[in-house]
């Protein structure tokens, strides 16, 4: 496979990349060197299970395995102690480690429902925030202004309607770009709502001599209330260990709008098309061939018989 076929796949459903050209020399090089670029990809444990909304990540990060380079699979189990503030209008309840461990433990096993896991790096966050010093975390503090962190959208309209901003919320996104340091992350790979912690992420390993990491961004999928996001801590989820019949149920009790998006989102049925992506890699990145994958596209967009049928 060329490098620009590659850098096609990689790119194929992002909403956003900072930036194509970044990635572009970064493979280049690690092919010439034969070494694969370093993904990282980030979850908090805020309850024990994964839904359908960490799958259109996991999906692109399985992409990147069969392409030949390394995830790394941060548990945020410290930084769930925080809580992330990207798009919230309020503060996150703080969780007691014990809490946090337990949501934990699942985390692996579901993962590897769409990851290998036998080419998988999982660190947890504590194994290096733990152990900082107050030392440590001001000189972090002191690479990055109050003034640019407050210009995030979520944060400004919370002072626009008089909401209360923690100190804590404020360190999140330089907590999250540390994580970047010590992996020594190559790209990193999340939600579209993550692109600021992303963007402080490139500053952060600037400030610390490394190469600034390629920040790519995927469409959020809606949660099940069509209204906000996909959230454990909305309730608005399908969980990826729910039984099959209850998954199947929630589905079907979709709008035909989300369905549409839903099938567009996790089928990878974009203005690309599966035809974009090798057969091989479609039945190890989304577990079905590509035309299975067309079919079901067809049958979820509402275009197809079965769907009418159905409900």
């Amino acid at each position: 496979m060329t490098a620009e076929k590659e850098l096609a796949l990689m790119l194929m459903g992002a909403e956003k990349i900072v930036s194509a050209e970044e990635l572009r020399t970064k493979l280049k090089r690690a092919r010439g060197r034969g070494q694969p670029l370093r993904v990282k990809y980030g979850a908090d444990p805020t309850a024990p299970d994964l839904h359908l909304g960490h799958v259109i990540p996991l999906q692109k990060l399985r992409l990147f395995q069969e392409l030949g380079h390394k995830v790394i699979f941060i548990i945020g189990d410290f930084t769930a102690r925080i809580g992330d503030p990207s798009g919230r209008s309020t503060t996150r309840p703080m969780l007691s480690p014990e809490d946090v461990e337990r949501n934990a433990r699942t985390y692996i096993e579901q993962v590897g429902r769409v990851l290998d896991l036998s080419r998988l790096e999982i660190r947890r966050n504590s194994e290096w925030l733990d152990p900082l010093g107050l030392d440590d975390l001001l000189r972090l503090c002191a690479k990055y202004t109050v003034a640019r962190m407050i210009e995030r959208d979520d944060f400004r309209r919370r002072l626009e309607e008089g909401k209360p901003i923690g100190v804590h919320e404020i360190l999140y996104p330089l907590l999250q770009a540390y994580d970047s340091v010590v992996v020594e992350a190559d790209v990193e790979v999340g939600g579209s709502d993550q692109l600021f912690n992303f963007i402080v992420g490139r500053e952060i390993q600037r400030s610390y001599g490394q190469e600034p990491q390629v920040a790519l961004t995927i469409p959020i999928l809606p949660g099940t209330d069509g209204v906000q996001k996909m959230s454990k801590s909305l309730g608005n989820y399908i969980g990826i260990s729910e039984p099959p019949l209850e998954m199947f149920g929630k589905v079907m009790g979709l709008s035909d709008e989300l369905m549409r998006q839903y099938a567009r989102l996790l089928l990878g049925t974009g203005e690309e098309g599966p035809e974009a992506c090798p057969e091989e890699v479609s039945l190890k990145v989304f577990g079905i061939s590509n035309e299975e994958r067309r079919r079901l596209s067809r049958m979820l967009s509402g275009t197809g018989p079965q769907l009418k049928e159905a409900k």
